[in-house]
């Protein structure tokens, strides 16, 4: 079997919109208004880092509710620092999406895929394992895949310091239940970087995203994915404080 000429290396996000399926005529207008500005915030920020990325290497596939992101390194697999950018650039497009009144929950896998912009399509191994996870957690959250995490890992063993400020180990909760430990992206960082954080002034951290979450209805049987979020917080937090007193 031939191979497809512009396949590429890589990573995927696959990123679903909670809520969005059962949304109103006006709840959609918006929804597509907010989407539009969160996905023009994450061009700027790749735009901002013309030493580690460049908006060629990053394609964007809109699907009803659902966004998918490649970053594309070529012929190589994707190294430490590849990861550690799309992992950046996560974190805030996650953080922009709740300030917009967007809940994203989604997966990050890395391998290969195969990119064709005339038909819009995107298909491969590295999109069908994101795929198989994406809609698994019971979160407001974005995680590796379990094969993805492991790739992680296996890049981290050479790093002295474990990026922390990036990705951490999470005993994830998924719908049915139970957990799975994988690498998780941490967002929460975002509320410590002043040029980033969506707080005002001494506006709590933690207040704010309370009260961010608290601007959508919580129907009962969904409650739990808010809570698991506050959870992750909290847990990222101490993370967090933890590594700076360390002073990492």
């Amino acid at each position: 079997m031939k191979t497809p000429l512009n396949r590429q290396n890589g990573i995927v996000a696959i990123l679903d919109a909670l809520g969005a399926a059962s949304y109103t005529d006006d709840e959609i207008c918006k929804f597509l208004q907010s989407r539009a500005k969160v996905l023009e915030l994450l061009g700027l920020k790749i735009e901002d880092m013309p030493d580690r990325i460049s908006r060629e290497e990053i394609e964007v596939f809109t699907f009803n509710d659902t966004v998918l992101i490649a970053y594309k390194t070529g012929s190589n697999e994707p190294n430490l620092i590849q990861i550690s950018t799309f992992f950046m650039i996560l974190r805030k497009f996650l953080v922009d999406s709740l300030s917009q009144g967007i809940l994203f929950r989604g997966s990050v896998s890395i391998g290969t895929f195969y990119v064709d912009d005339k038909s819009n399509t995107v298909m491969g191994q590295a999109v069908t394992d994101a795929a198989a996870w994406y809609d698994k957690a019971d979160w407001i959250g974005i995680q590796a895949t379990p094969l993805a995490s492991i790739v992680i890992q296996r890049r981290l063993e050479s790093d002295v310091v474990m990026k922390s400020h990036l990705m951490l180990d999470y005993d994830v909760p998924l719908k049915n239940g139970e957990k799975v430990r994988v690498k998780a992206v941490n967002w929460v960082k975002i509320f410590f970087l002043k040029s980033l954080t969506p707080c005002i002034g001494d506006e709590s951290k933690r207040g704010k995203v309370l009260e961010l979450l608290s601007r959508h209805s919580v129907p009962l049987g969904t409650e739990k994915k808010y809570f698991n979020t506050i959870a992750f917080f909290d847990h990222a937090v101490l993370e967090i404080k933890d590594r700076k007193k360390q002073g990492q």
